[in-house]
């Protein structure tokens, strides 16, 4: 069964405390700075529901399974240390409160109350002058803590097959990323995805080549399966030459490193990049047209 991880970001709001200083930059990460704000104060929220009517806002969080335990990691970093509590408070249909835990870990496992129909997230003031937020994210608890990692490395799939190791490196979108279980149809072949997050500012390139090194393993096939990772693989390949790099054709169809370069069709203007799978036919045709030129 496929499972997923959802993150959320920091949302816009116009119900900032007084001298709160706020950058949202580029990537949805936000510095915040205020001096003044009491303690026990909420810094930002985010609801499971919503009155559009009201608020001209779309649920902000997950719908979750009653009774089913779940990991909720944040990643954010506050000045001075232990000064952010999260909070998380559930509610049944008349909107009273069941129940609510506090952490300020990075992350934490909490069972869903069989009588909740909706809950919130916040971020608690606790003497903090500086926090800088990232995402939080929220998964099944029995997925390894290394999904919340922005280089995520999946378990192999078909790792009992004998040849090459089959590397793909996948872009996240920016609201979840996911597991792949179809990808052990493809039974002939060994493969190990790599999942890069939608706001990962990681050194993807050493990572790799330090886990591809750790392994002995120097002859992989490392296909990008987003022009976003082209760049990535030939970085790679200038790095550990015995690799085949495969990159698509939006990046750089002429390129004079890659070893095999094959064509992806770009997401239509109509469709969401959210709702496309990835072309996974293409890609292991490519793999076993590879296979095939050096068996």
């Amino acid at each position: 069964m496929q499972q997923y991880v959802n993150q959320g970001y920091w949302e816009p709001t116009s119900e900032y405390s007084a001298g709160s200083q706020i950058t949202i930059n580029d990537d949805a990460s936000v510095e915040f700075h205020n001096s003044l704000m009491a303690p026990g104060k909420t810094i930002m929220s985010w609801n499971s529901v919503n009155s559009y009517q009201a608020t001209k806002l779309v649920p902000q969080l997950p719908i979750l399974r009653n009774d089913h335990k779940y990991r909720l990691s944040v990643n954010a970093k506050a000045e001075p240390i232990y000064s952010l509590i999260i909070r998380l408070t559930f509610f049944d249909a008349q909107e009273h409160e069941i129940d609510h835990v506090e952490f300020q870990q990075r992350s934490i496992e909490f069972v869903y109350p069989p009588e909740a129909v909706q809950y919130r997230l916040e971020l608690i003031n606790n003497g903090l002058t500086d926090l800088t937020f990232q995402r939080f994210e929220i998964c099944d608890a029995d997925l390894p803590v290394s999904v919340h990692e922005d280089v995520w490395i999946h378990k192999p799939i078909n790792e009992d097959v004998k040849g090459k190791l089959n590397l793909l490196l996948i872009a996240d979108n920016k609201r979840v990323r996911k597991t792949y279980p179809d990808l052990k149809k493809y039974e002939d072949y060994k493969i190990q995805p790599i999942s890069v997050a939608w706001q990962s500012s990681a050194d993807v390139v050493a990572i790799l080549k330090q886990w591809l090194i750790s392994h002995r393993i120097y002859d992989a096939n490392v296909i990008s399966t987003n022009p976003k990772l082209d760049q990535v693989v030939l970085e790679l390949k200038m790095e550990l030459s015995t690799i085949n790099a495969v990159i698509t054709n939006q990046t750089d169809p002429h390129s004079q490193i890659a070893d095999v370069i094959y064509p992806l069709l770009p997401v239509t203007t109509w469709s969401s990049p959210v709702l496309v799978n990835l072309d996974w036919p293409i890609i292991f045709l490519v793999i076993q047209e590879i296979n095939s030129k050096e068996g």
